[in-house]
């Protein structure tokens, strides 16, 4: 049996080998992407998309596809958006010669995605620094970052940073070369290394999520381990912390992994969403999580991504039967909602409805 899944795993996982599409995402949402809650009175509603997708030209030498065939798969996945995320290495950085053909080469890129219509197409890149970690970039002009440290001048230059798939240790499945590697974010799984500022952390990765049915390292998924230090990281460090999904895929292949709640589906207000954490993987369904606290007007319910003030006491609410965690711990099912009457200090909340695992909402996140 072991033999078996890992055959079927083998498309998804060596994407640079193999030509065959990966096969559909687990727990995939039963109703299509769009087809989420409708929008609530502040006019928002959850859109879909894919923050992890690697793109040619940059990306030609592992067999990744041009933007009009992303965008066609992206189009027939009934996608809102996607961030393109070309591989960016230090040693390309550092060479000057490298480094200038790498940005015309994004620089074009950036200016193709932005003009396709009827998809938002945001420009970004994997930033991959081998033996410490990968990270999504995206959000500011990449072309105009001139710092030695790109991780650094992204960030000054107004970019974003997720750390993707932080716990994709070795798996070691039998057929599978890359699942031998060590793709993990190492501060977190070997305490080797600073933890750079960070604004994400990709929790669900599609081929992370497969080689999981085979092996946990560690003795968890990969996503029940991100989610976890995502949460020890928005409360140690006080800061809104985004839960993303992207499928890391290296073909004319996408669907579904994360969901923003926006006013609308610009760049500008999905990055901004992002940034603030308005996110849910699996689905929009747990995304009608609200949250008040008792020094909050009577009138003023906090959603996703959103912080209440609290002394004592948050209520929680939301539609239906589904599953909470409080600074990341499970307190099981509960109906319609659930009053947190230990609520001094920073706290987190998050909701769990089928497949749907929706972002934060934070109390007394300054501290």
């Amino acid at each position: 049996m072991r033999c078996a899944l890992a055959l079927a795993l083998v498309p998804v996982l060596v994407g640079c080998s193999s030509s065959a599409p990966p096969p559909p995402a687990p727990e995939a949402p039963t109703a299509s992407p769009g087809a989420g809650p409708a929008p609530g009175p502040d006019g928002r509603r959850w859109v879909a998309g894919d923050l992890h997708l690697h793109a040619a030209p940059i990306d030609r030498g592992d067999g990744a596809a041009g933007l009009p065939a992303l965008v066609r798969a992206a189009t027939a996945a009934r996608l809102d958006f996607v961030v393109l995320t070309p591989h960016l290495h230090p040693s390309t950085w550092r060479d000057p010669a490298r480094r200038r053909r790498w940005i015309a080469e994004w620089r074009a890129t950036a200016a193709a995605a932005r003009a396709v219509r009827g998809l938002t197409v945001i420009p970004g890149t994997e930033y991959t620094v081998h033996g410490y970690g990968h990270f999504g970039v995206w959000g500011a002009d990449l072309a105009a970052v001139t710092a030695a440290d790109f991780l650094a001048g992204a960030r000054a230059a107004g970019a974003a940073v997720v750390v993707n798939h932080p716990f994709a240790e070795p798996t070691h499945i039998p057929g599978v070369r890359l699942s031998d590697y060590d793709l993990s974010f190492r501060p977190w799984t070997d305490a080797r290394g600073p933890v750079p500022p960070l604004d994400g952390v990709e929790a669900w990765n599609l081929p992370l999520a497969l080689a999981n049915l085979v092996a946990r390292p560690g003795g968890a998924t990969g996503e029940e381990r991100a989610l976890a230090a995502a949460d020890q990281l928005a409360r140690t460090r006080h800061q809104p912390v985004a839960i993303v999904g992207g499928t890391d895929s290296h073909r004319a292949y996408t669907t579904a992994a994360t969901w923003v709640l926006v006013a609308d589906v610009t760049e500008q207000a999905i990055v901004a969403a992002l940034r603030m954490g308005a996110t849910c993987i699996g689905g929009p369904e747990a995304g009608d999580l609200v949250a008040r606290g008792d020094r909050d007007p009577a009138d003023r319910w906090a959603r996703i991504g959103e912080q209440v003030a609290a002394a004592a006491t948050v209520e929680l609410r939301w539609q239906g039967r589904a599953r909470l965690f409080v600074d990341g711990v499970d307190v099981g099912e509960h109906d319609a909602g659930y009053v947190d009457r230990q609520a001094a200090g920073t706290h987190t909340y998050r909701l769990v409805r089928g497949a749907s695992r929706c972002g934060f909402v934070y109390a007394n996140l300054a501290g």
